[in-house]
């Protein structure tokens, strides 16, 4: 009897797993689109002094804060590119995913300006006081840029597919895995040149009235990449077609989200002060880390079941 029933269960058992609604095959899928992508940088600035201005005189008390500050970067669309090696039985798939996109930057204004803004009339801040140049220039906002971005993801899938009796079948699924992103962070400030006043009194309505003795220029004050491997989660929908007993298109649209990637890196090659050069806004923004990323995309493309 023990050997009846162990026989029977010898033959039952793979027969259960490669049999009717148990089956599992192997199938490969590669797949083409459009992705977009947001994040979001957090940095610190310095805050500004609160000064007292009566005629002839300036005053300031109180310590230049240090205040958190976040840019939110809507990088342009970018070419999308997926391919997965997985298993389905009955209304299911488990699957195991590359992904894969390369950004475009933008470019944003700096969201502080901690000297003065706008830049019509020149003011330096420092701790007890403020120094006053009495003329305008023409205002130019410092600007701050995540140039590029790239991302490779790994992830493993787990999707249901509704079984609707017709040839189109919709589809949801959710992933979890990891990504290495790397990016380039440019930050311009506005610097501010000038010669030393002559120490002859005589000559220095001529030394005022010499335009040349100050000028205002845009300089690249951070310029840096960075890389970082970062977990992640997804949500897909999408649908199937088929075409022929192995060959199946598919439609997908996912949104994704990964945790922060801390910024250890980036250097700014410039002090903030330097005289006799002036850097104003970037070289005072100190970038900390890169959140809020995620994004969403759309691809289509072709699965093939042995």
């Amino acid at each position: 009897m023990t050997i009846l029933r162990t026989a029977m269960l010898t033959g039952i058992a793979p027969a259960f797993f490669t049999s009717g609604a148990f089956a599992a095959e192997t199938y490969v899928s590669l797949g083409l689109g459009i992705a977009e992508e947001q994040v979001e940088m957090s940095l610190i600035a310095p805050g500004r002094l609160n000064c007292n201005r009566t005629p002839g005189s300036v005053s300031c008390a109180g310590q230049l804060s240090l205040e958190p500050i976040a840019s939110e970067f809507d990088l342009a669309n970018a070419v999308a590119s997926s391919a997965s090696i997985g298993l389905e039985w009955a209304s299911w798939r488990l699957e195991l995913e590359y992904f894969s996109r390369a950004h475009d930057g933008q470019s944003l204004p700096q969201p502080v300006n901690p000297f003065s803004n706008p830049y019509s009339s020149f003011g330096v801040g420092a701790i007890g006081g403020l120094i006053e140049i009495p003329f305008g220039f023409p205002a130019e906002t410092p600007k701050h840029e995540i140039a590029s971005f790239d991302s490779h993801q790994l992830f493993l899938n787990a999707i249901y597919r509704f079984q609707t009796g017709v040839s189109w079948k919709p589809y949801i699924g959710v992933g979890a895995g990891v990504a290495q992103i790397r990016y380039r962070y440019i930050a311009e400030g506005i610097e501010v040149s000038f010669s030393v006043p002559p120490l002859d009194p005589i000559s220095m309505p001529d030394f005022v009235s010499n335009p040349d003795w100050i000028s205002l220029r845009s300089i690249r004050a951070i310029d840096a990449e960075s890389s970082d491997n970062v977990l992640g989660f997804q949500f897909l929908a999408g649908i199937d077609r088929a075409l022929t007993e192995e060959v199946t298109a598919f439609a997908t649209l996912r949104w994704s989200r990964f945790e922060s990637s801390a910024i250890s890196n980036f250097t700014d090659n410039r002090p903030g002060f330097i005289v006799p050069t002036i850097v104003l806004g970037a070289s005072s923004i100190a970038p900390i880390e890169l959140d809020g990323i995620g994004g969403a995309s759309l691809t289509a493309g072709i699965r093939y079941t042995f």
